[in-house]
């Protein structure tokens, strides 16, 4: 063979193989490649979705947890702010706070005072205050230890005022007179 005919047929053996290459990336290699550019759409499509909805799921879960700590406060605040009037519950604890401490009560005298109104009445309800004039007679370390008692009480109690005076002698010591006021809260309705 010439070598003028090897040209030529190299030549069209390489236009051939363009032209094939050119069919395989028309006809196979394209429609393959769109197909894979909308999978990948369809992909980061539903990624983005689900990361939406982790995102969603989280909220929802923070907010849950703020709800239930939020109704926990609400329960404290009711052990400690008296969701109602409970004057005998309020009684029952005074009368235990001078019993558990070894006082004995000469007066114990309620009255209930105005309610209290909110500066936000939507908000918050008005307070209600139970005022009770005592007098109780003891030495002066039970009459400590019922003052602490009263200040780590769980309902919200306020030693209002306080008088002093001698009440005469008692077996191991002296025996001191206590009038005092002290207010319990409790929240209106």
């Amino acid at each position: 063979m010439k070598a003028s005919n090897k040209r030529i047929l190299s030549i069209l053996t390489a236009i051939l193989m363009i032209i094939a290459s050119l069919f395989v990336y028309s006809s196979l290699i394209r429609p393959v490649y769109s197909e894979i550019k909308n999978l990948r759409a369809e992909v980061a499509g539903r990624l983005d979705l689900i990361n939406r909805n982790k995102a969603s799921i989280e909220q929802v879960q923070k907010l849950l947890s703020e709800y239930q700590s939020i109704s926990q406060a609400k329960e404290m605040t009711s052990l400690v702010l008296s969701s109602e009037q409970n004057i005998s519950q309020a009684v029952n604890q005074v009368v235990g706070l001078v019993g558990l401490n070894s006082l004995s009560t000469e007066l114990l005298a309620v009255q209930q005072l105005a309610i209290k109104p909110s500066a936000q009445p939507n908000l918050v309800k008005g307070v209600g205050v139970l005022r009770f004039n005592l007098r109780l007679v003891g030495n002066y370390e039970n009459f400590k230890k019922f003052l602490q008692n009263l200040e780590t009480n769980i309902n919200l109690m306020d030693l209002a005022s306080l008088k002093i005076e001698s009440a005469g002698k008692i077996k191991g010591g002296d025996s001191l007179s206590y009038t005092m006021i002290i207010d319990s809260y409790y929240q209106a309705n």
